[in-house]
């Protein structure tokens, strides 16, 4: 466990403010000695401590903190250095559900909009000197691994787009919602993620460009490429950015525009991406009921090594979701992959583009599983003959032990995994299949597809 320390008592950091929060809201607070308590928060010097905290003094809070170079027990009888940061510096991981992911990306877009405004914000305990406030009231959350995050993303925009004036800020309404309608009544995309995966949309005059979109498109003549082709004009002349903002993965938030190349994806191999066997299907036990791994994970050589991930969409009897990771950044995910383009790529190879899409096609039961094992047997079989899995202390099991780890799964408390697990072994089968150049190319067609690179999907820049 990690505690406070001298540089968590800054207004630099933003430890002060979320004790006081939790001080007042009568949140138990967690000691390095894993005890929580509840800090009286009508303690005189509790009640002392959060005044000073309000006036985002630093030398007037140590004053409270300490006696000369000692901490004093302000905390249920703990001190400052006793409480366990890492509830709120991140290192305790967090939340990634829709309302949390909602809250930290009006927080980034809040951050990009000051930013801009005023010329962007090299410093950041100054930035949060401004802000912090109003960005706690945004994203109650925010840690100091946010905290650092949201700068960089500021940072980072500002340099690349900072010097356009923008009118109009967007995630929940206005352009959103608008350019969402557009692309289901127009092109019949229900999900707008599924075409362009922006979050946030810097628009410079939201009038000014629906009045240009609508001349436009509005004919019913305009195909989706050239959609796109008229937004790449607008990206490229500052007045629609579209932004999908990711988990930043180092100390600095990179940009990366994409589908802002009118050659096309593939020009001069730039894209070209090849099949690398050492790849991860295991069906070994690291118990006596859990697999090693309960997803798929096929890996790719290119620029940049990706992996592509087969896993359960969530817990329970569910079905696939496919998606990718750059190496190097694991917290950016490129994407899921929308089924039914990959189903259609699938036909394209002539491949069966249904059958592992559905749970109910697999067992569910280890009696189910038995009364049709030799097939699974057989697929099992198939998959480590076509020499396109790693091997590792992981495995691959034999033959005989695949059926016996596959019983006892299905009897543990987690059934879904096998039936998931079968799932993913016919999917890896259909695949492998093909030759080693189409395996190539259907697996870099699924990358795209995730990462939404091609001429049927709208531009956008990844702030990762």
């Amino acid at each position: 466990m990690a505690a406070m320390g001298k540089n968590e008592s800054s207004f630099r950091k933003p430890y002060l403010e979320m004790i006081a929060e939790d001080i007042l809201s009568k949140s138990p607070i967690l000691m390095i000695d894993k005890k929580q308590i509840v800090v009286d928060k009508n303690d005189k010097q509790i009640r002392k401590f959060i005044s000073v905290v309000k006036t985002k003094n630093d030398a007037q809070v140590q004053t409270v903190l300490r006696k000369a170079s000692e901490y004093l027990p302000l905390f249920g009888g703990y001190k400052w250095t006793q409480i366990d940061k890492s509830p709120y510096s991140g290192l305790g991981g967090g939340k990634s559900d829709a309302k949390t992911t909602a809250m930290q990306e009006r927080a980034s877009l809040f951050a990009i909009k000051k930013s801009i405004e005023n010329n962007g914000y090299s410093n950041q305990a100054q930035f949060y000197k401004l802000y912090r406030e109003e960005l706690r009231k945004i994203y109650p959350g925010m840690n100091e691994e946010w905290e650092n995050g949201i700068f960089q993303q500021q940072l980072t925009t500002q340099k690349e787009v900072g010097n356009t004036t923008y009118r109009h800020y967007s995630r929940d309404d206005g352009f959103m919602d608008y350019i969402s309608n557009m692309c289901k009544q127009l092109y019949g995309i229900s999900q707008k993620d599924n075409w362009n995966p922006a979050d946030i949309w810097l628009v410079s005059d939201y009038n000014k460009v629906k009045n240009i979109l609508n001349s436009k498109i509005k004919d019913n003549s305009t195909s989706l490429q050239e959609f796109n082709a008229i937004l790449r004009t607008m990206f490229e002349r500052r007045q629609v950015i579209g932004i999908s903002l990711k988990k930043i993965s180092g100390k600095t938030a990179r940009w990366e525009l994409t589908n802002m190349d009118k050659g096309g994806i593939f020009e001069d191999g730039k894209y070209a991406y090849t099949y690398n066997n050492n790849s991860t299907n295991f069906f070994s036990l690291k118990n006596a009921t859990e697999f090693h791994s309960s997803d798929t994970v096929l890996r790719l050589n290119g620029e940049k090594e990706q992996k592509i991930q087969i896993r359960q969409n969530s817990a329970g009897f569910n079905n696939l979701k496919i998606e990718t990771t750059t190496v190097g950044a694991a917290s950016a995910r490129g994407g899921k992959a929308p089924l039914d383009m990959v189903s259609n790529i699938f036909r394209d190879y002539r491949l069966e583009p249904m059958r592992w899409r559905k749970n109910q096609n697999y067992p569910k039961t280890a009696k189910e599983f038995m009364a049709e094992s030799r097939r699974h047997q057989d697929r099992y079989a198939q998959l480590l003959a076509s020499n396109k899995l790693g091997v590792s202390r992981m495995g691959p099991v034999s033959k005989d032990k695949f059926v016996e780890n596959m019983v006892l799964v299905f009897e543990s408390n987690r059934p879904d995994v096998a039936n998931s697990k079968l799932m993913q072994l016919d999917l890896c089968n259909i695949i492998f299949s093909l030759s080693d150049d189409k395996i190539n190319n259907l697996l870099t067609d699924i990358l795209f597809i995730s990462q939404k690179k091609g001429d049927i999907f709208g531009p956008f820049a990844k702030l990762y």
